[in-house]
């Protein structure tokens, strides 16, 4: 009698068990599309990695870096030129959508992070690592499937020599030794005071500067060694 009831019984939680699955399925499916945040026109582009748009906002085309432009005290460094002229060249004048990259909607300047894509589709972020004009900037609060597509196409631009890495990877700062760190996952020359203080157990040893980058490290902000522009 007491097995028949458990049989009687057991049809009536195997649906809401079914049921529960589903809705977890459905909500995980939500988490993980990426939202539009909002939309807007581009005024102007900053550098090679940050958008005006018409109404004054700033935008941080997240998960991507590019080379620092000229400032008052100092140099601007190789390729900051080339990669701000193809981020105008690519955006300026458009409607561009902007989607959730991650946790944060802002960083710590208000600029907000986002994927932008434009008219057609084309994903800014990818556009400029593709075309060798901007690096893969790993952080932990991005999305993992951006950071993913972004590190893949760095390594077909490297492969390829693509933009500022023929250069880059043909001067001696290529052939020298660098230290990254595990948790960062930010890389310093190997000579420099900042990267001594990595706790042995997040040291990273990479060869040359072609390892680090195709690891998916990005270059620390301290110990600068990107060659300056001409």
């Amino acid at each position: 009698l007491c097995c028949l009831s458990f049989l009687l019984l057991f049809p009536l939680f195997a649906p809401a068990e079914e049921s529960t699955q589903a809705t977890d399925a459905r909500q995980t499916q939500v988490v993980s599309a990426p939202a539009t945040v909002d939309s807007g026109a581009v005024a102007q582009c900053l550098d090679g990695d940050t958008l005006k748009l018409t109404d004054r906002r700033v935008v941080r085309l997240a998960g991507i870096d590019s080379p620092e432009l000229a400032k008052t005290s100092k140099k601007g460094e190789y390729f900051a030129r080339d990669a701000r002229d193809r981020l105008n060249t690519l955006a300026k004048g458009k409607q561009v959508q902007l989607l959730s990259a991650g946790v944060k909607q802002r960083d710590t300047y208000g600029r907000i992070l986002a994927e932008v894509l434009l008219p057609d589709g084309t994903s800014l972020n990818e556009a400029m690592i593709q075309a060798g004009a901007a690096y893969f900037y790993p952080h932990q609060d991005l999305s993992p499937q951006l950071q993913e597509r972004l590190k893949n196409l760095q390594h077909e631009a490297i492969v390829a020599r693509r933009g500022m890495w023929a250069f880059l990877l043909s001067q001696p700062v290529a052939k020298n030794t660098y230290l990254g760190n595990k948790t960062s996952l930010r890389f310093f020359p190997a000579n420099c005071d900042d990267a001594q203080r990595i706790l042995p157990r997040n040291r990273v040893y990479f060869g040359t500067l072609m390892d680090a980058f195709l690891a998916g490290y990005a270059p620390a902000r301290v110990c600068p060694f990107w060659p300056t522009a001409p």
